[in-house]
């Protein structure tokens, strides 16, 4: 049983029986040994599927241990551990995102506004705030340029070469160097036999087809580059709508 600060771990031993109530079935009340049938402690699981406390229920009796009634119990709440849970990381990556999407949010219902009051070429700012947008989709764009990058300058330092031989069209088989059979896609080569560079060190394959890897670093550096430019640009005009909604630039940008 989780709850946000801790965990409860119940064994099946201490378990006296399982009852299913509520309304609907939805209610899972799991009753605790104890020396004393007064003294018996039960823990509650709530759940929206009445089939899936039915389920639950069943497979708990079916695990149960037969007792007699006039047979000792043990006090089950003292076999029941509790485990601190640990607080995930907080994913700064998805608070900007949640930040983000609230300004624009905001930034649109300041036009609107503006808009229905009647103020002057508030269209203007609105089209500006829309093409700011735009840089969400290109922000994709600097990542795959860097990790192409990135996996480019790694097998240029850290790869190692090998003989590859064709399976199929466009795919080859290689062995690494602990000796394990590897596959590549390749759907520009069509040789028998080709080279294959790949990084040992990478945790998911790194690999491509010949040695030479400085016509693909450029072109990276330069997907990249490109990709900044045009999201920093378009950003900057998106940021500029709000800003002249609030008079903080003049509107004929």
């Amino acid at each position: 049983m989780q709850s946000r600060a801790s965990e409860r771990r119940i064994p099946v031993a201490a378990i006296e029986r399982v009852e299913v109530k509520g309304p609907k079935g939805r209610r899972l009340v799991v009753v605790l040994t104890a020396p004393e049938a007064g003294d018996r402690e039960s823990l509650t699981v709530y759940s929206r599927s009445a089939p899936g406390v039915l389920a639950l229920a069943h497979t708990l009796r079916q695990s149960l241990p037969i007792r007699d009634e006039t047979q000792p119990r043990a006090d089950g709440a003292l076999l029941v551990t509790r485990v601190p849970v640990a607080k995930p990381a907080t994913d700064w990556r998805r608070v900007a995102l949640r930040c983000s999407v609230s300004l624009y949010l905001l930034a649109a219902a300041a036009m609107l506004i503006r808009g229905v009051s009647g103020a002057a070429e508030w269209y203007v700012a609105l089209a500006c705030w829309l093409i700011g947008i735009v840089a969400v989709p290109l922000r994709h764009g600097v990542r795959a340029g860097w990790e192409m990058a990135r996996e480019t300058w790694r097998l240029r330092t850290c790869g190692v070469l090998v003989e590859g031989r064709k399976l199929y069209s466009g795919t080859y088989e290689f062995t690494d160097i602990e000796g394990r059979a590897r596959q590549l896609t390749d759907a520009y080569e069509s040789a028998e036999q080709v080279q294959i560079l790949y990084d040992p060190t990478a945790a998911e394959q790194v690999a491509q087809v010949g040695p030479r890897t400085a016509g693909t670093l450029a072109f990276a550096a330069l997907v990249c580059l490109l990709s900044l430019a045009a999201t920093v640009t378009l950003a900057a005009i998106g940021v500029a709508g709000p800003l002249a909604v609030l008079d903080v630039l003049p509107v004929g940008l």
